[in-house]
């Protein structure tokens, strides 16, 4: 700390320059209005003058020359050091204050951003969030808070950064819309990285992917699909009302995104009624062999085509 030697003669052991640095942080500081016997007492020491207004904000709005012509100061050489010393201490306790604002705007940005980002890739703000790929325990904490569109998803988790509780899906979704970062949102989002709008190529990919290897196994079996998976290759089918409930529930499951996206739904339509080569180039967009095969036999399930196998499971579903 450099030592400044006053017009008065007094010596300080801070600049007129540091103390107007300080005295500005504390002008929005939360500890402006307190006590500052009470400040001195944190740190071990003792302010001398007692009473209400003694508080930094009684002088925190005087100059370093100001300072020195009050009667708390005049002629008494050691208060402003202490006091100097008293607000220097509480300032650096108040940084943790000023990091938690600091947090807080940048979340609001955060939402802005993530809203913005839903905009321009075209992700309607009421995209429903039971249609995204979330894990289950994610899906069951939105269902208890009342979360049914993809804004009211951002904004919980907006409010959750807040509380520093955010995590999970939570945080990588919110974090990838601030960052447009469409590698880990077309994780979450039935997307692509090079086109803006809704797919519902990614959206029943998503589907695929959550199946069961009993599941993917008794589907690509009815449709005589084949698969390089192991685990579906070994997986044992499904009974037959199990496969019937499973069919049921994707043709529902099916039903809600090719009605939200009617236009896509009619390109799927088309491409399952042209055959295996059209069925293949809807879905070549997953980039994953394995999972373009099992949603084409989602859609085919879902569209009410008919297995080809011969065998049981045929049977049972014809």
């Amino acid at each position: 700390m450099n030592t400044t030697t006053m017009e008065s003669g007094q010596k300080v052991p801070f600049t007129a320059e540091e103390w107007d640095k300080l005295r500005f942080l504390f002008q929005d500081s939360v500890m402006a209005k307190t006590n500052l016997c009470k400040l001195a007492q944190n740190m071990g020491a003792k302010w001398p003058i007692r009473g209400k207004n003694e508080t930094p904000g009684k002088y925190t709005g005087h100059t370093l020359d100001s300072l020195l012509e009050m009667t708390e100061f005049y002629g008494k050489e050691n208060r402003l050091p202490l006091l100097y010393s008293i607000l220097k201490e509480t300032q650096s306790l108040d940084d943790p204050f000023s990091d938690m604002v600091n947090h807080l705007d940048k979340v609001a940005h955060m939402e802005s951003d993530a809203t913005s980002a839903l905009k321009q890739m075209e992700v309607p703000l009421d995209f429903p969030v039971e249609l995204a790929n979330f894990t289950r325990e994610t899906l069951s904490l939105c269902r208890s808070e009342g979360i049914h569109t993809i804004s009211q998803f951002v904004e919980f988790a907006q409010k959750s950064a807040k509380s520093v509780i955010i995590s999970g899906d939570y945080r990588l979704l919110l974090n990838a819309l601030t960052q447009q970062d469409k590698k880990v949102l077309k994780v979450f989002l039935p997307i692509r990285e090079d086109e803006p709008g809704l797919f519902l190529a990614e959206a029943i990919g998503h589907m695929a992917r959550q199946l069961g290897d009993n599941k993917a196994a008794s589907l690509l079996e009815a449709y005589q699909i084949s698969t390089t998976r192991a685990s579906w290759q070994n997986a044992t089918p499904l009974a037959k009302q199990e496969v019937q409930g499973l069919i049921g529930e994707l043709k529902l499951a099916v039903k809600k995104r090719m009605d939200l996206m009617p236009d896509e739904a009619q390109q799927l339509r088309h491409a399952v009624n042209s055959g295996e080569a059209a069925r293949v180039r809807f879905f070549v967009s997953l980039r994953d062999p394995d999972i373009e095969s099992l949603s084409i036999a989602i859609a085919l399930a879902a569209l009410d085509v008919k297995p080809k196998s011969k065998g049981l499971l045929g049977r049972f579903l014809n």
